[in-house]
């Protein structure tokens, strides 16, 4: 095993993660923390101590390095994930004013507009920085002040970037200069942006090694599972598609991150997938053997469990949509399963149409992976192979980015990520199905109202 290795760290609301893998892109350590609750108040606020951060960081830090040391590997690079949206302001010297704002605070739709928020309420009239989570992290691990450090325009992109200029939006400028804030620089994912300083490195017992511009943990997810090309769809609580365009593409509920030089990631989030089917959760073993036996569902749904939808469908007063009544917990349960596949094929076809590529094979992550039945029935309808990997994590991710980052020829990071092997669980060949086919036709016709 090579003695060089790269750290990817991920933050995400409750903990920090760090892992670190060699050239191949296997791990070799891992280490966790935990951060400080999120505190939510009646103005629906949602914040959290940010100093919990440097200190959940210098925790896992010390973990992995730890580990490094005692097996001879040595670090090469660090790169650090984040959650899109979730910022500190901050005064001059870089002092926060007030707690972290979270991704999801409810007193603004954005960030910028939570800011102006937080300054009302501080009685303060600046000037501020203003800072994403990865670059508080970084002016911590190098000792520079928070001024000097730049955001990617990945965690920059809720802010308003013109990905073509690399820079703010002329709006983004005028409201934080209105606010008296000045923003960070904007660089690309890959970027050199600091040094580990030489007294953090000392305390760590590593070298002093570059730090490089990241990207959001949506992003860092979908590359540890399909590397720099390949289309991935996370079925966790819900469901989550990203795939690759070679350009800028947007649209209802979707938009696209750079992945420098020469590919965009994008992708949308739905809010069916695991929870569309949680209260089997007791008897899933069971209820995915019984629904393997079964052709097809003999009714039609969207399973919703809320009032709303982001995508592929944008609206706020769909609801949970089905043809007829289930006759069964079985038969109701494998509708849901057809249901989440019909979503995620629709999804798909919308990205094609808008000018994405899809990879030959979908790459899968979360815990709606273990599910054979619903992988087959997703591989049948989507008419691709759909393989379940081992590589996820949004610290993964990072990590893979920090190979990428440190090794790559220019602002190329594509090439550099080829590199890493994605490891694959099992593969899902798609084989005819006339009877899904004729249930998908159906499932377009129902959710026609909404789209």
């Amino acid at each position: 095993m090579s003695r060089q290795v790269f750290i990817g760290i991920d933050i995400a609301t409750s903990n920090i993660r760090a892992v670190a893998i060699d050239q191949s892109g296997t791990p070799v350590a891992r280490a966790n923390a935990p951060l400080a609750q999120v505190k939510r108040g009646d103005d629906k606020s949602a914040t959290q101590d940010s100093k919990s951060w440097i200190s959940s960081l210098d925790n896992v830090l010390t973990q992995l390095c730890k580990q490094l040391s005692e097996t001879a590997l040595i670090p090469q690079s660090l790169l650090i994930s984040a959650t899109s949206g979730t910022f500190v302001l901050c005064n001059k010297d870089g002092t926060p004013i007030a707690d972290a704002v979270m991704y999801n605070d409810g007193r603004a739709s954005d960030p910028l507009g939570r800011a102006a928020k937080v300054i009302q309420a501080s009685k303060q009239s600046g000037p501020f920085i203003f800072a994403n989570t990865p670059e508080v992290l970084i002016a911590h691990l190098s000792e520079q002040p928070l001024a000097a450090i730049p955001t990617d325009s990945s965690h920059g992109l809720k802010m308003g970037i013109e990905l073509s200029s690399r820079d703010y939006l002329t709006t983004t400028n005028e409201i934080a200069n209105s606010l008296n804030i000045t923003l960070p620089k904007v660089v690309l994912p890959g970027t050199k942006i600091a040094t580990i300083s030489n007294q953090i490195a000392a305390k760590l017992g590593i070298p002093a090694i570059p730090i490089y511009a990241g990207m959001t943990d949506g992003c860092t997810a979908q590359i540890a599972a399909g590397g720099a090309t390949g289309s991935v769809t996370s079925l966790g609580t819900t469901m989550v598609i990203k795939v690759v365009a070679d350009s800028n593409i947007s649209g209802d509920g979707f938009y696209s991150h750079l992945l420098p030089s020469n590919r965009y990631l994008l992708g949308g989030a739905s809010n069916i997938g695991g929870v569309s089917y949680l209260k089997y959760e007791a008897d899933l073993e069971n209820l995915n053997k019984k629904a393997g036996e079964i052709d097809c569902a003999n009714f039609i749904t969207y399973p919703l469990t809320v009032t709303g939808e982001r995508f592929p469908i944008k609206s706020s007063t769909i609801t949970n949509l089905v043809s007829a009544k289930p006759e069964s917990d079985v038969m109701e349960y494998r509708g849901i399963l057809e249901g989440i596949a019909f979503t995620e094929r629709y999804a798909y076809d919308l990205l094609q149409k808008a000018g994405a590529k899809l990879s030959q094979t979908i790459y899968t992550t979360g815990g709606g992976g273990k599910s054979k039945v619903l992988s087959q029935i997703r591989a049948n309808i989507l008419n691709r192979p759909v393989a379940i990997t081992n590589t996820t994590g949004s610290d993964m991710g990072a990590a893979f980015l920090s190979f990428a980052s440190h090794t790559k020829s220019g602002e190329d990071l594509t090439s550099a990520l080829a590199a890493i092997n994605i490891s694959q669980i099992e593969i899902f060949q798609p084989k005819p199905d006339q009877a899904l086919s004729s249930n998908y036709q159906k499932y377009l016709t129902l959710i026609s109202p909404y789209i």
